[in-house]
Formats: C-alpha cells, structure tokens, sequence
C-alpha cells in the first residue's frame, strides 16, 4: 500500500514538473535572475517528457486495479520515472541554465587599490 502511494506521488511530481518547466518559458516566474538564462526548446522537451511520462505511469498505475498483469509492471515502471526525475534534476542544475551575464561587471577597474 505504501508503495502505491510513493508510486502515483512520482507520477504527480512528474506532472507538474512538466508543466511548470513547459510554461515557464512562456511566463517566467521570476524566481532566477534575468541573466540566467534557459534553452525554450530544451525546456519544452523535458516539460512534454515529464509529462507524457507521468500522465502514462499515472494511467498505467490506475489500470493495475483492474487488471492484475498490468500492475506487476509499476515497479519497472516507477524506477522509470524515477530514472527520468533524476535526469531532468541534473539537467535543471548543470546542463540547462547557462549564465550569460549582461551588463557592465560589478568590480571597480581599480580592482579597489584607489590608486590615485
């Protein structure tokens, strides 16, 4: 039973992962600086993956009440998604958010000796 509930949590994460990485591009939330950036054609890949994949694992673990074949498949299926939770985690924090910084920097030209 606990594992059914850990299970459709995955898939939920998953979904609204997917459509808050998707419509961000669309309306930012503000929560990063403008300067850090973010692939929108990456960003809509991985919100339509998250998902498809969690609409599916969702779907998937409903029907096993139904049909006992398809439920000895939610523990493949939820390593699955915790598979593709994981990459999208390492994908958010090292591969998609590229820092361009803009502007003039924040360091004086004297390097703050005020030599005069």
């Amino acid at each position: 039973m606990l594992f059914l509930v850990f299970y459709f949590l995955l898939f939920v994460v998953l979904i609204f992962q997917g459509t808050h990485v998707a419509g961000e591009i669309k309306t930012p939330l503000g929560t990063l600086p403008e300067e850090v950036g973010q692939n929108p054609a990456a960003a809509a890949r991985w919100g339509i993956l998250l998902i498809t994949v969690g609409f599916f694992g969702a779907i998937l673990g409903l029907l096993g009440f139904r049909t006992p074949g398809l439920a000895t498949l939610r523990p493949a299926f939820m390593a699955v998604g915790l598979g593709i939770l994981a990459l999208y985690g390492l994908w958010v924090i090292f591969l998609g958010r590229k820092p361009e910084f803009i502007g003039k920097p924040a360091v004086a030209d004297d390097h703050g000796h005020g030599h005069h």
